[in-house]
């Protein structure tokens, strides 16, 4: 297996070192049009390396031995990301925003005031950063706890987007090391961090764009820890800081919250209303920035199960974006529901993950590729082929900005959407039917006066 492992690592290497310039070295020999969209690579990029990562997950998975091949597996995990640390900003201009953001805040000015066209910071323009901010005339969308971080960020590195990625990549590292915590208290194989260390949709995403989830996640993971040993105060305040940094970790709130406990919810909500106070006191109903405009029709991107709802109410329904966002957004309260009724049966890890699984598949206005990597985390404990399935598919919807009017082709949704839900419905029934076969079994051994049947109001666990 170390062979393996080794063997995928090198190739992975040599193309995550290629990235993007694996254009120009096409073009050179006359395979591709030298002025491709570098974008047009990125599917097949993702293709290769996943393959690769597949190869190397399932000798993981499917070991026999307890060797443990943790050294190879960090030591490439690293690798990686110092790679792509100098990887050029193809897939997303977020991070220029990031450092817009905390230049704004380091000439004592509230980001949320004024947005980057505005005349009263024409002063801090530049030719390197400015121009290549996305949505220049809108607000920022960032919430306190990513502003904090920007305007230490730039404290440490100014107008630096590598420096910026150095501090991302040190908070992702941080989240291997929670992994590793959490596989190791388990009693799961610590080899299975490589789902996450090695996928390439955490790669690019993090090491090579520096998206926020860099660090949001390991927020995440501890305030998952800290409910699991019953910490509720600290389980609150680190959820709390995650919602700061983005805002849809507060759906992991009904996972983590049990009945009779206010320590939780007062933690979680102090945190956040701390965190946003400072930033109100400047800007005031502006401090909600971009997010308004973000939920509207011309920000949806890469829409799954809502756009296909949408689809087939149109003949129905006035305004069917509406009714199926209405329609999706009470099934996922119901679900929650569900979580906080069942909150003795299940473990904080697997409601977390049911949470974020269903947000992911009923609530999001734009699915952006990034946007997944926060289920990546809960895939080392509850390994799931369709949403690993997405981790490479997802890569088809950087397509879209290669086209002239950015037109998002049906195809495209059918590759991405329609295999992950035939696989998470038959992971599913697979998972019942294995249930059930436990449960039929455990009645068998148990003796016949002690059966459910014969004793009113006894319901074993697994019954439940």
């Amino acid at each position: 297996m170390i062979w393996i492992l080794t063997g995928t690592g090198v190739a992975s290497a040599i193309v995550y070192g290629l990235n993007f310039r694996i254009i120009p070295l096409l073009s050179r020999v006359g395979l591709v049009d030298p002025k491709t969209d570098p974008l047009a690579a990125y599917p097949f990029l993702c293709a290769l390396l996943f393959g690769l990562y597949l190869l190397a997950l399932v000798s993981i998975l499917r070991k026999r031995s307890r060797s443990s091949s943790l050294g190879v597996i960090l030591g490439f995990a690293l690798l990686f990301r110092i790679i792509l640390l100098f990887m050029p900003q193809v897939l997303s201009s977020d991070v220029y925003r990031y450092v817009w953001d905390g230049r704004v805040q380091s000439a004592g000015i509230n980001p949320y005031a004024s947005p980057p066209e505005a005349d009263a910071l024409r002063f801090l323009r530049d030719e390197r950063i400015f121009p290549l901010i996305n949505r220049p005339w809108a607000p920022t969308i960032y919430p306190p706890g990513a502003q904090i971080l920007f305007a230490g960020m730039y404290q440490l590195f100014p107008d630096s987007i590598v420096g910026l990625k150095f501090i991302m990549l040190c908070f992702d590292l941080a989240t291997i090391v929670l992994i590793m915590r959490l596989l190791k208290k388990t009693k799961i194989d610590p080899d299975r961090v490589l789902l996450y260390a090695w996928s390439p949709l955490v790669l690019f995403e993090l090491a090579g764009s520096g998206h926020l989830e860099a660090l949001m996640l390991p927020f995440v993971l501890l305030a998952l820890a800290a409910r699991t040993k019953g910490r509720a105060v600290l389980a609150g305040g680190a959820l709390g800081v995650a919602t700061l940094i983005k805002l849809y970790p507060a759906v992991l709130f009904p996972a983590l919250y049990q009945r009779r406990d206010i320590r939780f919810p007062l933690t979680f909500g102090l945190i956040v209303l701390l965190g946003y106070v400072p930033y109100v006191a400047g800007a005031g109903i502006k401090v909600i920035g971009f997010l308004p405009g973000y939920i509207q029709p011309p920000e949806d991107f890469n829409v799954g199960l809502r756009y296909f709802l949408s689809l087939a109410l149109t003949p129905f329904a006035a305004s069917p974006r509406i009714l199926s966002m209405f329609i999706l957004a009470t099934c996922l309260l119901l679900f929650a529901l569900r979580l906080i009724l069942k909150a003795g049966s299940l473990d904080p890890y697997r409601k977390g993950y049911l949470m974020a699984g269903a947000y992911m598949l009923l609530l999001p206005t734009s699915f952006h590729p990034w946007y997944l990597v926060w289920l990546l985390p809960f895939l080392c404990l509850f390994p799931s082929w369709g949403w690993l399935y997405l981790s490479a598919a997802i890569s088809l919807s950087y397509l879209t900005y290669t086209n002239e009017h950015f037109d998002f082709p049906l195809t495209i949704r059918f590759a991405e959407f329609l295999p992950l839900y035939l696989l998470l419905l038959l992971q599913a029934l697979w998972h019942r039917r294995t249930a059930r076969h436990v449960r039929m079994a455990t009645q068998d051994a148990q003796p016949a006066t002690s059966r459910p049947e014969q004793l009113p109001g006894v319901i074993p666990e697994v019954e439940r």
